[in-house]
């Protein structure tokens, strides 16, 4: 696959370039691909906030993360403007984050809500506890499953590391692919950042985005359509 070089000289894979699916003159949604971090570590390796950077200017930033492996949607800032209310949002969980994920197993519709503690286990890696570690809520909903694998829509109410992936594992139904937290070894990863929803903080009315997962999804999304 050839390189195909975006705003400035920052180059991706195709497979791997960012799309814009809003923009005004403070905010920008961004659909990160599967691969590509949100920000690096002088490692060299192109990231999503280099890309924005490039596009928008040194001032942007991200406002929230999504591990290396998801794909979806991310929220970045353009400028300093809005940053105490943009805080705020965050802060008192004003902005609704909806995930879609493929799990292992078919997931038991009576589980519609994960509440652990999250603390670090080593590096790259964390784990529920009982009593230790910050406390984190996910809210669960099936749509669609099989015997094999199950379709999941994932809300999360806290905005831990690792949460989705942890709070799956805890319900004994580990993200497919997740080379962190299940023995399932997938080719992808299937965890998908779908929407975002928020009001935007200059007055304007809410901002609601929604994208699609990757092309490699359909084949899974089919298979367990109309299934649960």
């Amino acid at each position: 696959m050839t390189d195909r070089v975006w705003p400035g000289k920052l180059a991706f894979d195709l497979d791997k370039a960012p799309k814009v699916v809003f923009e005004d003159e403070d905010l920008l949604i961004l659909v990160k691909p599967q691969g590509v971090l949100v920000e690096g570590f002088n490692s060299g390796e192109g990231t999503l906030t280099d890309w924005v950077k490039d596009y928008a200017g040194n001032h942007s930033r991200p406002l929230h993360r999504l591990d290396r492996d998801t794909s979806g949607l991310v929220l970045f800032a353009k400028n300093q403007k809005w940053n105490r209310e943009l805080s705020e949002l965050f802060e008192k969980k004003k902005i609704r984050k909806e995930y879609w994920t493929i799990v292992v197993g078919s997931w038991d519709k009576r589980t519609n809500k994960v509440e652990t503690k999250i603390r670090p286990l080593s590096e790259g890696r964390w784990e529920n506890s009982v009593d230790i570690g910050k406390p984190s809520k996910t809210t669960f909903r099936v749509l669609g499953s099989d015997r094999e694998y199950s379709w999941i829509q994932a809300l999360p109410k806290t905005g831990r590391t690792h949460q989705i992936r942890l709070h799956c594992l805890e319900a004994g139904h580990p993200i497919v692919g997740d080379r962190f937290y299940s023995s399932d070894r997938a080719n992808a990863f299937m965890l998908h950042a779908y929407s975002l929803g928020f009001r935007h903080p200059n007055g304007s009315g809410d901002v609601r985005v929604s994208v699609d997962p990757p092309e490699f999804w359909h084949h899974w999304l089919n298979r367990l359509s109309f299934r649960s």
